[in-house]
């Protein structure tokens, strides 16, 4: 076998814009192992290295010159997905992804994780579950881009919209990208310019998050860069006075508005004739809720118990008085109340009957 490697000028350029992106994205790691918190640190760690696989296992060199290393290339770069959907999970609920699974479930995944090792690394990655891992990989990829699609109206943090909408950009390219190389007719993927562009594309990419990352945590504490408290997002904001905004949205929910089917922030910013931004940062700053679900069930919640616990509706069912208080349907209500009163909407009612 010839070991010898011959590259053209270009495929030269390729190699340099590659190994120009592992230096950038291996600064990113220090400096986010340097100022992070450890949990997101060692969510970041995760994403970088399975990216740092990813342009090295493509660079325009023949598979049979990497030896020993493809292999584990060829693991991290398909746990890619997975090192994706842990990051972005971490970001958008404030904790791990598999932290709130049952045992059984962890344990599963410990044991997929074994197996793919195996698989991989023993096995090379040959076999039809090399294809079908492809399929889960995308199907973690579409999981994340409908999540972010259907939370992003409905969050109220600024930082975290803006992760979705970078989610929902690139995954959306990503897979209008696939789509084109799959329905080429030639092996476009394998095309020396596919090759170059996309290893100058990463070469960008990497250069744009270090320096916005540079940039973010310039001056601010390590504390600061850590998974925020529920309670206290962006607090900075956080005037000693309380805003004029805080009453009228108050006065305008008191009335009833919450009742409204399917409300939204902007309807409501509507109805307030303010700005849908301006509306998010006093509901998240000065309310301290991180989404708008959440704030408006805070009036609807208290309505339904006080409907519940109320004798002379004692009659009525539950759904209609979900319905009554601006609920689309009975499933959404009923684990927003479990959330809220550790208990099903049955149970607290059946305690004010017992009394009764």
């Amino acid at each position: 076998m010839d070991n010898s490697i011959l590259l053209t000028p270009l495929q030269i350029v390729d190699l340099f814009g590659r190994f120009a992106a592992v230096g950038v994205l291996f600064s990113l790691l220090l400096n986010i192992c340097y100022r992070a918190a450890p949990k997101l640190a060692l969510s970041y760690v995760f994403l970088l290295v399975c990216c740092i696989a990813y342009l090295l296992l493509t660079a325009p060199i023949a598979n049979h010159h990497y030896g020993w290393l493809r292999p584990p290339l060829l693991l991290l770069t398909d746990l890619t997905p997975l090192a994706l959907l842990n990051l972005y999970w971490l970001h958008t609920r404030d904790k791990l992804i598999l932290s709130a699974a049952p045992r059984w479930v962890q344990l599963l995944v410990v044991g997929w994780l074994l197996w793919l090792s195996y698989f991989f690394l023993v096995e090379a990655g040959r076999g039809i579950y090399h294809d079908l891992h492809h399929v889960l990989g995308l199907s973690i990829l579409v999981y994340i881009l409908i999540d972010a699609i259907k939370g992003f109206e409905d969050d109220l943090v600024e930082r975290r919209r803006r992760l979705r909408l970078i989610m929902i950009t690139a995954i959306s390219f990503y897979m209008v990208l696939l789509t084109l190389v799959e329905l080429s007719q030639s092996n476009f993927k394998d095309y020396w310019l596919f090759s170059l562009g996309n290893a100058i594309t990463a070469l960008l990419v990497s250069v744009y998050f270090t320096w916005r990352y540079i940039q973010t945590s310039k001056g601010a504490s390590t504390e600061s860069l850590s998974v925020p408290d529920n309670s206290s997002a962006e607090k900075k904001d956080t005037e000693s006075n309380e805003h004029p905004l805080v009453a009228l949205l108050a006065d305008t929910m008191k009335r009833g508005f919450y009742t409204r089917n399917g409300l939204s922030i902007n309807q409501l910013a509507s109805e307030l004739k303010v700005p849908s931004h301006q509306l998010r940062k006093v509901i998240n700053s000065q309310m301290g809720f991180d989404n708008f679900t959440q704030f408006v069930n805070s009036y609807r919640i208290p309505a339904v118990r006080d409907a519940l616990s109320d004798p002379n509706r004692a009659r009525e069912s539950i759904l209609t008085i979900a319905l009554e208080a601006g609920f689309n349907s009975i499933a959404p209500f009923n684990r927003a109340f479990k959330q809220q009163m550790s208990m099903t909407p049955r149970e607290y009612r059946d305690r004010f009957q017992k009394r009764s």
